[in-house]
């Protein structure tokens, strides 16, 4: 559902100020009824309707830095995030985590490619597996 409009808050507020429910005023405008409790109480608190700031985490890469990211990905699909994640540098010139890269590729639909953790199959140990299980099969 989107987002009340600053209207939508405002004739909220009056409503709830002219007597009516948080209930019925959220049946009236068709949101739920704790979308208009947490609206009340933002108001009893600051005195506006406005959105304040949010105490959030800061983003670590700027978004031409995700771009750069999705694009390198684009290019070569077998790209494992670890070799993206020490190729950038973030924020205050900080390094950024692989599962930053994983992340922003998630919010691209991309995938990064997960690194092979198995044997390495060189030609002698082929050769040595097919002896053997032709030997055993």
């Amino acid at each position: 559902m989107p987002q009340m409009s600053q209207v939508m808050w405002e004739r909220a507020i009056g409503m709830l100020d002219a007597g009516m429910s948080t209930r019925a005023v959220a049946a009236r405008l068709n949101v739920h009824y704790r979308t208009i409790g947490r609206l009340r109480v933002r108001f009893q608190q600051t005195g506006t309707t406005a959105n304040q700031p949010h105490p959030r985490r800061p983003r670590g890469t700027t978004p031409a830095q995700d771009h750069h990211i999705r694009l390198v990905h684009l290019h070569d699909q077998l790209r494992p995030a670890t070799h993206t994640a020490n190729e950038t540098i973030g924020l205050h010139n900080r390094r950024i985590r692989p599962q930053t890269v994983r992340n922003r590729l998630r919010e691209a639909n991309l995938h990064a490619r997960r690194p092979h953790r198995g044997l390495d199959l060189t030609a002698v140990r082929r050769r040595n597996r097919l002896t053997w299980s032709n030997a055993h099969g």
